[in-house]
């Protein structure tokens, strides 16, 4: 997938923690110039603290996996602030009856004009209806 696109929690997530999606996310992804939320390094923190805590997996491997995701997140992605979109997200969280968090997203994609990947279901069926965002992950 050529071009910019804002990628949300759950695509950066499957690209360093072992899931279904990660193989076409990666494959997806491929050259893409990534755009995230700040909030995406504290959730990316929360999938680790899952995986060890709630499903059992080895404390070091899921370090690793944040790691890798975190230095991904500062090294490879445009990084906006959270407060630089708070009333654009305030906004479309009240009015498409979402979360704050995923307003943030979405108001990341609004603002630069770029698709929003996510493989939250619920997300990509506002996206989709709302903002006719583009959400590029192909089918396996």
């Amino acid at each position: 997938m050529p071009g910019k696109a804002v990628l949300d929690s759950s695509v950066i997530a499957a690209m360093f923690f072992k899931e279904e999606a990660s193989h076409r996310v990666l494959k997806d992804l491929s050259g893409c110039e990534a755009i995230t939320v700040d909030l995406a390094i504290v959730e990316l923190g929360n999938v680790a603290w899952k995986r060890v805590v709630l499903a059992g997996e080895n404390k070091e491997l899921a370090w690793e996996a944040l790691e890798d995701g975190l230095e991904f997140i500062v090294e490879s992605c445009m990084l906006i602030k959270s407060i630089d979109l708070a009333k654009e997200a305030y906004e479309i969280a009240i009015k498409d009856n979402i979360s704050f968090y995923d307003g943030l997203f979405l108001a990341a994609a609004d603002r630069e004009q770029a698709p929003l990947i996510t493989l939250d279901k619920k997300l990509h069926e506002k996206a989709k209806i709302k903002r006719k965002i583009a959400l590029p992950i192909s089918p396996d």
